[in-house]
């Protein structure tokens, strides 16, 4: 909000009246000062915090990377090889998201806020979990479970955020050019009171808490496989949050409970494979 300095008024009258008591500059009102009152951001403010935001957000996201490789070096294997198959996990996951986005375009829409197929496909990212573990506890047999968990989850986590600051990078792009997307986005923001404060926070932790989820599932898998069942229906409950949050309307979505789930439930996975690593 830009705020218009005021100036002390010039007080007219009598002799009598110039005379009497300065008037206290602080209770003096300028007619021409509007700092009081709250403005509406307009479509160009909107634009200029929401391209700050994003910018911001997409140099975080990377610092998250180096800060999340930091913390596990004194988990380090023998090998690096974890890390890429650990990479390799989180392209299947990718993979299989596009598959689901292709079959919903294809069909029909209304599929994408189904929760039959989140359920099948947070299922099918978990079986795909437990089909990299298998083969890194295969391909290294002398490594240990844990160590070796945090590697390839770690890689996993890799992928999705280079793919969020992918995608960021793409939406700032997107917003700071004219376009009729730009246009819409900014007036479906303004139209519903959506700030750009509230929006990048979000995106900032909701990509936390999908780093954290991946870091600590795969921990918890590799641990003990069967522990898959309790992995998938987290990743289920992450994702019903979000559908929820969809049906509610966008001014209401930060300030309800509902948005912070993913980053709750990612946090509550990391810890309980902090959990299983330090009795295991």
């Amino acid at each position: 909000m830009t705020e218009t300095p005021g100036t002390s008024p010039r007080v007219e009258g009598t002799a009598d009246s110039c005379a009497a008591t300065p008037q206290d500059p602080h209770t003096a009102h300028d007619p021409h000062d509007h700092s009081d009152h709250d403005h509406p951001p307009t479509g160009a403010d909107l634009v200029r915090d929401l391209v700050r935001g994003l910018s911001i957000v997409a140099l975080l996201i990377p610092v998250v990377i180096v800060v999340l490789l930091i913390a596990i070096l004194p988990m380090a294997p023998s090998t690096p090889l974890p890390l890429v198959l650990g990479l390799g996990l989180g392209a299947a996951h990718l993979l299989s998201l596009v598959v689901t986005s292709l079959f919903v375009s294809r069909t029909r829409r209304q599929l994408a806020v189904n929760p039959g197929l989140l359920a099948v496909r947070s299922t099918v990212e978990e079986l795909l979990r437990v089909a990299a573990v298998l083969l890194g506890l295969l391909l290294w047999p002398g490594e240990l479970r844990g160590e070796l968990g945090v590697w390839i989850g770690a890689g996993a986590a890799i992928v999705w955020l280079v793919l969020a600051t992918a995608q960021t990078v793409s939406t700032r792009r997107r917003i700071a050019s004219p376009s009729q997307w730009a246009e819409d986005a900014v007036a479906t923001l303004l139209h519903h009171r959506v700030g750009a404060r509230s929006t990048v926070v979000m995106r900032l932790l909701d990509v936390i808490g999908t780093a954290c989820f991946q870091v600590g599932a795969t921990v918890l898998v590799i641990l003990s496989p069967v522990l898959v069942i309790g992995t998938a229906v987290l990743s289920i409950g992450s994702g019903l949050s979000t559908l929820v949050l969809q049906r509610r309307p966008p001014a209401e979505r930060a300030g309800t409970a509902w948005a912070y789930v993913p980053l709750g439930v990612g946090v509550l996975t990391l810890l309980l494979a902090v959990l299983g690593l330090a009795t295991a």
